[in-house]
């Protein structure tokens, strides 16, 4: 009779692009997103672990219960750890579809298509986000609370319905979030209140629960970590040791919750 195999940890991450952006790309072979080092974390400790990335550039909080079901449910994780109200921080005027048909990464290909994305649509954004630009520096928060509201609203009936999978399971971690770098700052010179803001709520969110099944990932101290480097070089997504960082810190936060065992989580 042979030894059974240890039961790997099933972690499942959803997310905006802070989940799956490399920004980086001459850099070195290897340096993937953090989920994948929230995994070489847990095998180096000798937990097996299956990790599955459903991240989504420029995904909406609320569009995260509309396959809920399907990722969270039917997969019944054990760890979930979430990056969401990131991308709602960004503009302070413009609308978010709009963004998204510009920087789509699967926009329908053609002639057509082409000619009007390439002619039309990016200069036009251009043209409106100079004018974000300027008007951004006297809104910064004053038209976001209210839309905060919603966010952690829907985020925090997103982990409920989470929790409820299985009786103290999954762990949920809540990315923290970092302000914007490099020269995204006076691009989006308002960004950096309302991440205040988000942050802000993000944690009060996470306190109501009152649970050491879900916490907060606090990534902007973990970025003091670096020296003065900074952790978002892009503006906007994390360096390649942010990422090690935040994903190895996951990962020893995992291995102290859920037993080797294999049994119920701590919480």
């Amino acid at each position: 009779m042979t030894d059974a195999l240890p039961h790997p940890i099933r972690v499942l991450v959803k997310g905006s692009s802070l989940v799956v952006m490399v920004p980086d790309w001459n850099g070195e072979p290897g340096e993937y997103t953090f989920p994948r080092w929230i995994q070489n974390g847990l095998l180096d400790r000798g937990r097996p672990c299956e990790l599955d990335n459903k991240g989504v550039a420029g995904e909406l909080t609320r569009s995260a219960l509309g396959d809920w079901e399907d990722q969270v449910m039917a997969t019944s994780p054990d760890v979930a750890v979430f990056g969401y109200g990131y991308y709602e921080c960004i503009h302070g005027l413009l609308p978010h579809w709009l963004e998204r048909q510009v920087n789509t990464f699967n926009g329908r290909t053609g002639p057509f298509r082409t000619r009007f994305r390439g002619w039309v649509l990016r200069p036009t954004w251009k043209l409106l986000a100079q004018v974000q630009r300027v008007l951004d520096r006297h809104v910064a928060d004053r038209l976001f609370r209210r839309r905060a509201r919603r966010i952690v609203h829907d985020y925090e009936l997103l982990i409920q319905r989470t929790r409820t999978v299985a009786p103290a399971s999954p762990q949920v971690f809540v990315l923290a979030l970092l302000g914007p770098g490099g020269k995204a700052g006076d691009w989006f010179p308002g960004m950096q209140a309302r991440i205040d803001l988000m942050n802000t709520a993000l944690a009060a969110m996470v306190a109501t629960f009152d649970s050491p099944g879900v916490r907060l990932v606090p990534v902007p101290e973990l970025a003091e970590q670096l020296g003065g480097e900074d952790p978002v070089p892009d503006g906007f997504h994390y360096s390649p040791r942010m990422r090690r960082l935040i994903g190895d810190w996951i990962a020893g936060e995992i291995d102290t919750a859920i037993p080797a065992s294999g049994g119920p989580a701590r919480g």
